[in-house]
């Protein structure tokens, strides 16, 4: 295909877009610029005049003792203080070892592994499920978090009718409502 038919073809694919495209701003320009078909004026000319005026900060001009804290009774300045939250820096008395006088902190007996909370499935319907445990009723949806039992997986119906609220916590799965 030649140059010529290159242009044509894109004048024609193109030009109802282009021309369009054209009009509908220049159509917005004169809006802004006259007013419309009536005259009615246009934009406003705003004059704005800015001035320059000098800030002088309070930091220049204060005094020494305004800025360094000092002690109000010696007058002399206060020790610099480690900011470790900004320089990560660890203060070195901390980290010494400790003293063979102290007793070690007291061990606590394991502690008996917890047993889920039991939970009934009261009411149950497609992608929504209401069921007691844990001191309240709660309303779930497949994502939520049941304390204890874990995400809900899948809220669904059996094939004799019986709804089960499917939960996994991590380690097992878990079906409330099953019998």
């Amino acid at each position: 295909m030649s140059i010529t038919g290159t242009i044509v073809a894109f004048v024609r694919t193109y030009s109802t877009g282009v021309i369009a495209a054209t009009v509908s701003v220049g159509f917005a320009g004169y809006m802004l610029i006259t007013g419309g078909p009536g005259g009615g004026g246009g934009l406003p000319v705003v004059q704005v005049a800015v001035r320059h005026v000098p800030v002088h900060s309070p930091l220049k001009e204060a005094p020494e003792y305004a800025i360094a804290p000092r002690n109000r009774i010696t007058g002399q300045p206060l020790p610099a203080l480690n900011d470790q939250l900004i320089t990560g820096s660890i203060d070195v008395a901390k980290t010494r070892p400790a003293k063979q006088t102290e007793k070690p902190a007291p061990v606590r007996p394991p502690e008996e592994p917890r047993k889920p909370p039991r939970y009934v499935l009261r009411f149950a319907a497609e992608r929504m499920a209401l069921v007691e445990g844990a001191g309240r009723l709660w309303r779930v949806e497949p994502g939520d978090i049941l304390p204890g039992a874990g995400r809900v997986l899948d809220i669904r119906q059996r094939k004799r009718g019986q709804w089960v609220v499917r939960t996994f916590d991590g380690r097992r799965y878990r079906d409330i409502g099953a019998r």
